[in-house]
């Protein structure tokens, strides 16, 4: 498997960052586009990296926050029809205090550029080796900051992410789980993967950019007991969790920055 990083808050030499995700999954069987960033910076990136986003066979969006799902529009352009894979109600306006933080776009708008959008409700898998990964339910004592609202009727309402999509990939008997941020906690995330997969991998955005070194600490002793053996974390993950994780997990830890390819 190789995994490209199209889009990060950190980037490589001669590549561009902005806050946001974006990762291009390479597999013996297909190609996958795991979340678009927050502009035109995938793009422009896989443009330098000699990649041709036309080859992709479908799109996930891991949650409906504008730094995951915001280039959405530009990769459709592109692409054209394709099918794009979310939770449901990832598409709703949503708020990060009193900020909008959710789509830039209706899905009508998606849709004309040729979106054909599936919602994933529960674990299952469409392809032979991919598997999704739905909201996961709350096992620890982690969850998502009071500040993100979601529209719920015609009121702002705590926003649990219950669209919340990971992306299990497996390939020669080993599976890697792809999380976009994380908002569900990582803990319980990996707690119910590995009830699926043994996990052998974690990619992407954890956040733990606002937890304490004791919160991270947690968090560590938990995955100490699931034995996964390595994380390319980064995006909302926080240089202080990168560092304990480092620190005291007896796995690989590597950052993630655009512009960088990881062989698996």
């Amino acid at each position: 498997m190789k995994i490209t990083v199209l889009c990060n808050d950190k980037a490589l030499e001669g590549f561009e960052a902005e806050h946001g995700l974006s990762l291009y999954i390479e597999t013996d069987r297909h190609h996958i586009l795991f979340d678009t960033g927050s502009t035109d910076v995938a793009l422009k990136n896989a443009k330098k990296m000699g990649l041709d986003l036309r080859q992709i066979d479908f799109v996930v969006i891991s949650h409906g926050h504008y730094d995951h799902i915001g280039g959405l529009e530009r990769v459709l352009k592109i692409t054209g029809k394709t099918k794009v894979f979310t939770g449901p109600g990832c598409l709703l306006p949503r708020y990060s205090g009193p900020r909008r933080a959710g789509p830039p776009e209706a899905k009508k708008h998606y849709e004309s550029l040729g979106a054909n959008f599936e919602e994933i409700s529960q674990f299952s898998s469409p392809e032979e080796n991919i598997f999704f990964l739905p909201a996961v339910p709350f096992r620890t004592s982690e969850r998502p900051p009071v500040k993100f609202k979601r529209m719920g009727g015609e009121e702002r309402i705590r926003d649990l992410f219950e669209d919340e999509l990971g992306l299990i990939v497996v390939e020669k008997g080993e599976a890697t789980l792809f999380t976009g941020c994380s908002h569900r906690g990582i803990g319980n995330i990996l707690l119910e993967a590995v009830g699926h997969k043994k996990i052998k991998t974690v990619v992407g955005g954890l956040h733990l950019l606002y937890k304490s070194r004791s919160e991270i600490e947690e968090v560590c002793q938990l995955i100490k007991e699931l034995y996964v053996e390595s994380f390319y974390i980064g995006h909302c993950t926080g240089d202080l969790a990168i560092k304990t994780f480092t620190e005291k997990l007896p796995v690989i830890v590597e950052e993630l920055k655009a512009g960088k390819t990881i062989k698996l």
